[in-house]
């Protein structure tokens, strides 16, 4: 019903508001309808990941499309919709008058479809409750699709008209609803894990107006932003077999406050002073389920302030010196003392970048970032596991040239140099392997290269290195290097066709220590993760007859081979991990995250007038992805012990295939 009343406001001011189009006005559009027939060969993950963010009917279907622009002196007004009665459609109305106001409506819908046909031993998938007992039949267990379709609808009006005063008001509304996966543990702690279906009812109301001054030399502006979260399910009810509660909460109703200034001011020497500063506020309320049921109260509080200082005194020199602050206060609450711990932060960033024009049209900028954060965990009691300090050093370069009208490249270079404080010597052994929080250095080098010898003729090279040292840390990451190149190109061969092409590459390596103490000796793992991606994609036009007939063909490949090795350093570890008979051979991962997927696509284009335009063509899709953690897969690998374990299928089988064959005619006006 919503969908229809938004639908119907979009037509209503689109008729209305065309009456003020009383002078000469120029209207231009587009009416287009495309027949689509597709054929999927793959199961319920598969046809879900072809269909991810698409509402595609293996039946066929008729997809249309509507463009309207409607331009004055005065006035405009701009319409396009597409998709219509299908899971994508959308709806964008915007309008107003020149220099005065302006006004906008929207609606949109998008699914995301994660897994088709699912599977679960319980009855309830898709509401608040789930009942029924476990059994290992899993072929009379119920099925569903792990899905979830969004809604979005909203508007927004402009005003100008009272120059050098400004406002905007908008408001923007999205809907969620449907099933993702979740997982519970039948007693606690451990037992036989069950894979769950989580409801998924949501809605967010966010409200957001602004207004200012903004005449030269100054910048003013207030802005402010509510949001609303409801959650229409906020627990999940278990069956009997769980103990107790037997349920768990789900994401509370919670609310969020923003009130912003942003102020600017043109000062002498071409230079500029402007800040931000914010204060913002997060409440929520709900019940926390446990032995003992305790009501919580959330409550989040935030603030940062920026200056920043910009200026190009001399025509060569461009600077700028900048200071950030950003703290969080987590006030929360609850009556029983079942939530002790809450994380406190504070952000303090300053640095300088300066810019200096050289010679021969080259370019050189570099700068350095100081950045301090500082972790505060309330009620932490284990000092192994309080939260390190982090004080980062950053320094950039950067080379920019185009001295030459066919080319032109750039260099840069950045160094992190990132301290841990760790407040402990627990912490520092257990916090250490958490790599976002250790000591690191890191060094990264980019390069691009563009050359257009001819007229039409486009190459592009691209580069970028980066390797991330953690080796003042004796376990967890202690290396990470990446790879990754790219070429482009394009060429126009006259009127005839054209031909273009892109190629990447890249390359993850990382490694991570990992270690314990067993009968008072340290013994260590070494794990080497590696991905390799390649890809490219080739393309051409043929204008087979001039403005007339053009053929296209394009054709796209992706693949990600990646590994594990896995280094036992002491051979006790295999009994230890239950892996007897084993060496460091057999029990490395060949397969992680791999996958292959190419495309190609024929399409033809006749136009039978300058604007009557038909199309028809055919496009194959094939996606097969392996990885170890699904090979075999099992919906009750075991009943008891530590592998015991109830699945749903969510993510299995992702490979499928597909056809498609479409058709279609435009209208232009």
């Amino acid at each position: 019903m919503k969908r229809i009343i938004m639908i119907l406001v979009m037509v209503m001011c689109l008729i209305s508001f065309s009456q003020v189009f009383a002078e000469e006005k120029r209207i231009e559009g587009e009416i287009s309808a495309v027949g689509k027939y597709i054929d999927v060969d793959a199961k319920g993950g598969g046809e879900a990941k072809f269909t991810e963010y698409r509402d595609l009917q293996e039946n066929g279907g008729l997809y249309g499309r509507a463009r309207l622009k409607l331009d004055t002196e005065k006035n405009f007004l701009n319409f396009d919709a597409g998709d219509f009665g299908y899971d994508t459609q959308y709806y964008k109305l915007d309008g107003g008058r020149w220099g005065k106001f302006k006004f906008d409506l929207f609606y949109n819908e998008i699914p995301h479809n994660l897994t088709f046909d699912a599977r679960t031993t319980f009855s309830g998938a898709g509401s608040d409750t789930l009942t029924g007992t476990p059994n290992t039949n899993f072929n009379s267990w119920d099925t569903f699709d792990y899905s979830i379709e969004r809604r979005q609808y909203g508007g927004g009006f402009q005003i100008n008209m009272i120059k050098p005063f400004f406002f905007d008001a908008s408001f923007q509304r999205e809907e969620r609803d449907g099933i993702k996966p979740t997982g519970a543990a039948q007693t606690s702690p451990g037992g036989v894990a069950f894979e769950l279906p989580e409801p998924v009812n949501y809605t967010t109301n966010n409200f957001k107006v602004e207004g200012g001054y903004a005449q030269k030399p100054f910048f003013l502006s207030f802005n402010y932003v509510l949001s609303e979260f409801n959650n229409g399910d906020t627990r999940l009810n278990l069956p009997s077999n769980f103990n107790a509660p037997r349920a768990f909460s789900l994401p509370p109703d919670n609310t969020y406050y923003k009130g912003v200034f942003k102020g600017a001011v043109n000062l002498p020497y071409n230079s500029k002073f402007s800040t931000n500063i914010g204060l913002s506020k997060g409440k929520s309320e709900t019940s926390i389920l446990s032995l003992i049921s305790s009501d919580y109260e959330g409550r989040v509080d935030t603030k940062n302030y920026d200056l920043v200082l910009s200026s190009n005194p001399i025509r060569f020199l461009d600077a700028k010196l900048y200071y950030k602050f950003y703290k969080r206060n987590n006030e929360s609450e609850d009556d029983l003392g079942e939530v002790e711990k809450f994380l406190d932060y504070e952000k303090k960033t300053s640095g300088v970048d300066l810019g200096l024009r050289l010679p021969a049209q080259f370019y050189l900028s570099g700068g350095y970032k100081y950045v301090k954060t500082k972790r505060d965990e309330e009620g932490e009691t284990d000092a192994a596991l309080i939260l390190p300090f982090n004080k980062d050093n950053i320094y950039s370069v950067d080379l920019r040239w185009g001295g030459l009208d066919f080319m032109a490249f750039k260099v840069g270079y950045e160094k992190l140099d990132r301290d841990a404080d760790y407040q402990t010597s627990e912490s520092e052994a257990r916090t250490a392997k958490i790599f976002s929080y250790a000591a690191q250095d890191r060094d990264t080098y980019k390069a691009s290269l563009d050359i257009f010898p001819l007229e039409n003729l486009n190459f592009g090279f691209e580069y970028q290195y980066k390797d991330t040292d953690y080796t003042k840390t004796t376990y967890g990451l202690t290396t990470d290097k990446r790879n990754e190149f790219n070429i482009s190109a394009d060429y126009m061969i006259g009127n005839m066709a054209k031909l273009y092409g892109y190629s990447d590459y890249g390359l993850i390596k990382f490694v991570q220590m990992t270690g314990r103490d067993l009968s008072g000796a340290t013994r260590s793992t070494e794990i080497k993760h590696k991905d390799n991606s390649y890809g490219y994609g080739l393309g051409t036009e043929v204008y087979v007859i001039p403005k007339k007939l053009t053929l296209i063909f394009q054709h796209d490949y992706l693949k990600s081979n990646g590994g594990v090795d896995i280094t036992f350093n002491d051979t006790l570890l295999f009994a230890d991990a239950g892996v007897y008979g084993a060496n460091n051979d057999s029990i490395d991962i060949t397969r992680w995250d791999d996958y292959t997927k190419y495309s190609f696509k024929l399409k033809g284009v006749y136009n039978f007038t300058k604007s009557l335009t038909a199309s028809a063509g055919y496009g194959y899709e094939r996606f097969s992805y392996r990885d170890a953690q699904l090979d075999g897969y099992q919906y009750v690998p075991a009943t008891s012990g530590s592998n015991g374990g109830y699945l749903t299928g969510a993510y299995k089988d992702q490979s499928y295939g597909a056809h498609l064959i479409f058709a279609g005619l435009t209208y232009k006006f």
